[in-house]
């Protein structure tokens, strides 16, 4: 399931923007227009389509940002699961009851009061589910702390076949270079590779368990300005074939040299929003 931009609304004040990046963007008057974002949105989906991949997407929602899908449930295994958001988000979860209503209820799994996750803050990458998470104190203090100790643990409990990992990310709401919003936002498993924004991670042992674990020879390095422009966010269609920002040259070039086919997409406007191409996909179903 792929966002949508087609009602989103009209600019918002910045007292109601909840990420740093769109918050930035109001005060540079560079916030996206509706048009350009939906046609970057309809050049990903026609890319996606063009690959034989089935697209579907939300109910359209009257002055509603439903462009970054991604956060609003996730795929473990064969569960849905549908997550405890935060409240400027919880309209969004309506545009996707008739996805709901063409899953098995023994398929769905809906997080109990109290545990928050996002899913960008969770990545599956076999036998790791790799999970951005707030302590309690940065959950409390941040709106851009999307996922909860106590959702993390939950989701442990729920798949113990997964080897679950957190990561702790550095936060703020007014300034995008200080903070990541998601995990996906400072790293992103590939195939055979891994890209990574480390000066995002607030724990400096995560970044060296991360390089011992994928090999430093295997990682991408994102500067300060590529993480900035979300050069991390990229989807991955298979274990050699990605689709990625066409900002990001070097990536591509770094990508192609491992022999990846890559997918190049238009996305400077949507990016201003605070999310990229993993941020408004919403995988549901993958081939082994």
């Amino acid at each position: 399931m792929v966002g949508i931009a087609r009602k989103m609304g009209p600019k918002p004040a910045i007292e109601n923007c909840y990420d740093a990046r769109s918050r930035e963007s109001v005060e540079l008057g560079t916030y996206p227009d509706v048009e350009d974002c939906m046609g970057q949105m309809t050049t990903l989906v026609e890319k996606l389509e063009s690959l034989d991949i089935k697209v579907l997407r939300p109910e359209v929602l009257e002055s509603t940002n439903q462009v970054f899908t991604r956060d609003i449930g996730f795929v473990i295994d064969d569960q849905f699961i549908l997550p405890n958001v935060i409240e400027d988000r919880a309209d969004e979860l309506h545009a996707i009851d008739h996805l709901l209503d063409s899953i098995p209820s023994s398929n769905i799994i809906m997080m109990p009061s109290g545990c928050f996750a996002e899913g960008g803050d969770v990545i599956v990458h076999e036998p790791f589910v790799f999970v951005g998470v707030s302590d309690n104190d940065t959950y409390e203090r941040y709106t851009t702390a999307r996922t909860n100790e106590a959702g993390f643990e939950y989701l442990q409990d729920e798949f113990p076949a997964y080897d679950f990992k957190g990561f702790e990310l550095l936060k703020s709401d007014v300034d995008p270079r200080k903070g990541s919003l998601h995990l996906d936002c400072a790293f992103q498993p590939l195939g055979d590779a891994l890209l990574l924004a480390p000066h995002l991670f607030k724990n400096a042992a995560d970044v060296t368990w991360i390089e011992s674990q994928f090999g430093t020879e295997n990682i991408f390095y994102c500067t300060e300005d590529e993480a900035y422009d979300l050069h991390t966010n990229v989807f991955s269609i298979g274990p050699k074939e990605v689709l990625i920002s066409a900002s990001a040259v070097r990536l591509e070039t770094w990508l192609e040299e491992r022999g990846y086919t890559v997918h190049a997409i238009t996305y400077d406007e949507v990016v201003k929003m605070g999310g990229l191409l993993r941020c408004s996909t919403m995988p549901l179903e993958r081939e082994d």
